[in-house]
């Protein structure tokens, strides 16, 4: 048996020896119950976060502003109501008495800027944005759907320090660009359930319906030690929404149109480009069971030759409260996708264009996304949850349906236990192991099968009452059952520091680490005038990120956020081109990433006036080659100006980044700054959003990967509705 996984099931029965342990220390409970609403309006504030002081304990207002806290140590207790655009509130000496209901009303005050969100992904665990010990941002559906967000990505534009080449994502410059977004260095997860594919090791945006999203977390700097490979980047967690406490039915429909190049030259088509989709979503709460059900169905023409899709989205999830506390979450996404496959132009004058021999070639995409999760409130001091999950993806062309075989799909179960701990009102200690399985197949790169298994630890300490340290590593041991295996520890530590209520100053450092994926290295293809050939001799990639930053609500209408970092990378995976145009994924000795990065956001004139700016620049430099690594800029950023007047709002964005000064293809090519302007405006009227949207309204043209340029103007119009 493997030494690791030995250590983990050792680990995991001296962590169950914990439970009857919180057991005993369980007293007579009752239950907390209330309603969360505007001081002066009475509307509920749905969203709001309850967190009972010094315990385990919490719970979200629904729609109608009620929620419900269940095993509530008997005696006096303090609460903290969190939502963002509210004045948080602590409400103290609250008493609750042994199997009885204790009912609270809690006034909020509106605050735009001054409420934190209560976040999930940078621990663990829950805890208000100004405590994390990393730089965090977060990304609420309100602020989607004020975006007029197409997908995932363009949610995300917004966040400082994040950067999309396409739709590869880079955090402060982790990653460059590599095609179907293989050997992501940012781990993507949905309700904290890793879904980085099994064979590529990539990122799939289009894995949910957008109206199925609640929100967006995102952690910056290596989250190794408590997410494993893949995660030295950084995590992106995609929240989904629970069901509502009432029936809810919600649509949305889009319909928009492409415009011609801005060079009549390079028109390559008379037909109308456009672009549809539909999305509906259903939710609702009986007794202790929710459901909530959503569908979606896109259709585009692309703006460019061979650029169609054609994708269909189905997902569902069902949770259950049961009466001693413990919750049990089931879900489900499903989604395939067929589009075209434009790899690069014909030439400079037909840059809309195919080469004629890649006129028919497109891509075949499946995904299927399930987990299971039981959330067990042993005690008001300790908890536990199990998940287990299973991913399956699936990649094909055009020749899939003459030769079946050429690609297997690919997947991942997985389980995860997990346990937090209150051994004292000072200290936290958060625990786990993790176990997954990989199971991969293609003619392309041979069969592989192997496993991870995982166990981490770490705790938090509050030294003084504005004072908190974090400390915790993760030991992960990968095996690939052919041949080959790796064992790495990821050590962290944080400190975060509260001067006062509205400002915090935090400091963190860890390692972190990605295992090389099957594809990268056992690939083996000849496309398109691109050669790749496997390096079976890959070995991990290491690195290690300082992270410093403050944050501070200026005023209730203002905020600030500025964080400076460095992270060292050894053994970095790239692909690596030679003279003859051979591809191959290979080590880099050393690299280093360093910079800084700002944003802030403000409202006047009673929330009638918002101005947003975030900003990152950074020296992304090959240590080895002393050289820019490829496809990163290194000043990006973003502007958004906002007017609202009664029900309508208009927004001006303007998006920058500069020159990518290195590429790996055509390095002779020219190339540009992308300079992006976008309009929106909508109207709201009862129980409808109209919304219309210009994105690159100047019709500028840039490319952000050789060859292929990006996105021309397009103009959106969409309705909302909610019922």
């Amino acid at each position: 048996m493997n030494a690791c996984l030995k250590k983990s099931i050792l680990f995991l029965l001296m962590s169950s020896c914990l439970v009857p342990t919180a057991l005993l220390q369980s007293a007579e409970t009752g239950i907390l119950t209330g309603r969360v609403f505007e001081a002066k309006t009475d509307i509920p504030v749905s969203g709001a976060t309850v967190l009972v002081m010094h315990t385990l304990l919490g719970a979200a207002a629904g729609m109608d502003g009620f929620f419900s806290v269940e095993g509530v140590p008997e005696g006096p207790v303090s609460i903290r109501v969190s939502m963002l655009g509210y004045r948080s509130r602590m409400m103290d000496s609250l008493r609750v008495s042994a199997g009885k209901t204790t009912s609270i009303e809690i006034p909020m005050e509106p605050a735009p800027l001054f409420g934190e969100p209560v976040i999930v992904t940078a621990a663990k665990h829950m805890q208000e944005l100004g405590g994390a010990f990393q730089s965090v941002q977060a990304v609420d559906g309100n602020r989607m759907a004020l975006r007029q967000s197409r997908n995932i990505e363009e949610s995300l534009n917004a966040v400082s320090g994040l950067h999309f080449n396409e739709s590869n994502i880079s955090i402060r410059g982790s990653s460059g660009y590599s095609v179907f977004n293989v050997g992501s260095r940012v781990l993507l997860m949905v309700d904290g359930v890793p879904v980085l594919t099994s064979d590529l090791g990539a990122v799939n945006w289009r894995i949910l319906p957008l109206l199925d999203v609640d929100r967006i977390e995102v952690v910056k700097g290596a989250g190794s030690a408590l997410y494993g490979s893949s995660a030295m980047g950084g995590v992106v967690n995609i929240i989904t929404r629970a069901p509502e406490t009432k029936a809810h039915l919600i649509f949305r429909l889009a319909s928009g149109w492409f415009d011609a190049p801005a060079y009549t030259e390079w028109k390559w088509t008379d037909r109308k480009l456009h672009a549809e989709r539909a999305e509906l979503a259903f939710s609702q709460r009986i007794g202790g069971a929710g459901l909530r059900l959503g569908a979606s169905r896109s259709l585009s023409t692309g703006y460019m030759e061979n650029n169609e899709l054609d994708q269909w989205n189905v997902s569902g999830r069902l949770d259950y409260a049961m009466k001693n506390g413990c919750r049990v979450e089931l879900s489900a996404s499903w989604m395939k996708s067929r589009e075209g496959g434009f790899i690069q132009w014909i030439n400079q004058n037909q840059p809309f264009k195919v080469p004629p021999y890649n006129q028919n070639d497109e891509l075949l995409y499946s995904m299927l996304n399930t987990y299971a999760m039981l959330h067990w409130p042993v005690s008001a001091s300790f908890g536990l949850r199990l998940r287990a999950s299973f991913l399956q993806s699936e990649l094909g062309n055009q020749l899939t349906a003459f030769n079946p075989g050429a690609f297997d799909p690919g997947r991942g179960p997985g389980i995860e236990l997990q346990g937090d701990w209150l051994p004292h009102p000072l200290h936290r200690v958060t625990f786990g192991t993790e176990w997954r399985r990989d199971l991969s197949g293609s003619q392309y790169f041979g069969t592989h099968t192997g496993y991870s298994i995982s166990p981490y630890a770490q705790e938090e300490w509050t030294v003084f009452e504005n004072l908190k340290a974090s400390a915790g590593a993760r030991l992960d041991s990968h095996v690939m059952e052919d041949g080959g295996n790796d064992t790495r520890v990821s050590p962290k530590f944080g400190l975060n520091f509260r001067p006062r209520e509205s400002t915090s100053i935090r400091f963190s450092g860890g390692a972190g680490f990605r295992a090389a994926t099957v594809f990268e290295k056992y690939i083996t293809a000849d496309y398109s005038g691109f050669n790749v050939i496997p390096n079976p001799d890959l070995r991990p990639e290491r690195s290690w990120t300082w992270d410093a930053g403050f944050r501070r609500a200026v005023s209730d209408h203002a905020s600030l956020d500025v964080a400076i970092f460095q992270t060292d990378y050894r053994d970095m995976i790239e692909p690596f081109v030679n003279f003859l145009g051979t591809i191959q994924f290979r080590n880099f000795v050393r690299a280093r990433i360093r910079g800084a990065e700002a944003s802030c956001e403000s409202w006047w004139w009673r929330r009638r006036l918002g101005l947003a700016a975030n900003w990152c620049s950074m020296d992304p430099l090959n240590m080895e080659q002393r050289s820019d690594l490829p496809y990163r800029p290194r000043n990006f950023g973003s502007l958004t100006g906002s007017v609202r007047l009664g029900p309508s709002l208009f927004q001006a964005e303007w998006r920058y980044a500069s020159r990518i000064r290195s590429v790996e293809i055509n390095p002779l090519d020219p190339r540009v700054p992308v300079k992006l302007l976008s309009l929106r405006g909508e109207v709201r009227w009862r129980s409808l959003t109209f919304q219309a949207c210009v994105n690159n309204a100047l019709n500028y043209h840039y490319t952000q990967v050789e060859r292929r340029m990006g996105e021309v103007r397009n103009v959106n119009l969409t309705i909302i509705g909610k019922y």
